[in-house]
């Protein structure tokens, strides 16, 4: 076929023109990220965080609902299979993320798989809680102090899960939020201060779960500070997301996490 053919028409001549192909993506990892309703700083978060020109990420979302409950989020799980299938074709993405620290410590990461593959993808999923279990254990991290935004129920219930997993939480504050949409008007000041408020010598790491917090701007002046690693939970999520899809990209200005 010519560059251009023309093609005659009801309305005129169109033009039809050849196009240069290339791999599209390939070679990048695609993110098929998978937020909750009320979320609108996780997408800004990982846009600072990763480069467009390395990493591909794209985006749905499952309903949730307020007030924020162990019950709540509980529901997250059966809406897993239905938000992947909406990545069409599937098998583009590399690998899932569920953004919602406390949901992935309430559901298992057994049961968001089990969504993935019902949805006909063989993809790997990851979210904050798995992604901060296994930073901790690249670490060599086992006891934190962890500032959450979360009402008492869920801070308990995050504390008492990563005990369950090897970290113990030797200092725990929460700012008491139970509207999770209200947690985005934290300021980055009030993390750094309440957090390094809260910091204790016997924790090796801080942690600062919770997609929605703007935490990203946080980790380097509290690593400076405190002397040790923090974790958040868009930063751990990321940083797993992207092993379990075979890429180690080392990015700068968020945390010795992504240089470990």
């Amino acid at each position: 076929m010519s560059a251009v053919q023309e093609q005659a028409g009801t309305v005129g001549i169109v033009r039809h023109i050849s196009a240069k192909l290339d791999g599209g993506f390939k070679g990048k990892p695609v993110v098929g990220l998978i937020t909750l309703s009320t979320d609108c700083v996780t997408e800004h978060e990982l846009r600072l965080m990763a480069p467009a020109d390395r990493i591909v990420t794209s985006a749905t979302r499952i309903k949730t609902h307020n007030p924020l409950t162990v019950a709540i989020l509980r529901e997250h799980v059966g809406e897993i299979s239905n938000a992947v299938r909406l990545f069409d074709p599937v098998e583009t993405v590399d690998v899932f993320a569920y953004a919602c620290t406390s949901g992935s410590a309430v559901n298992s990461l057994a049961a968001l798989t089990q969504g993935v593959r019902e949805a006909g993808s063989q993809a790997p999923i990851t979210a904050p809680m798995p992604g901060a279990l296994a930073a901790f254990k690249e670490l060599g991290v086992t006891r934190i102090a962890m500032l959450t935004p979360y009402p008492d129920e869920v801070t308990l219930f995050m504390r008492d899960h990563l005990a369950g997993s090897g970290v113990e939480a030797v200092s725990l504050g929460s700012f008491h939020f139970d509207i999770d949409y209200e947690m985005a008007r934290i300021t980055p000041e009030a993390i750094i201060e309440s957090a390094a408020a809260l910091d204790d010598p016997r924790a090796e790491a801080v942690f600062l779960p919770c997609t929605g917090l703007r935490a990203s701007s946080a980790i380097e002046p509290l690593e400076r500070r405190l002397g040790k690693p923090v974790v958040t939970a868009h930063q751990a999520m990321l940083w797993h997301a992207l092993k379990l899809s075979g890429h180690d990209i080392k990015l700068s200005r968020f945390g010795r996490l992504f240089q470990a």
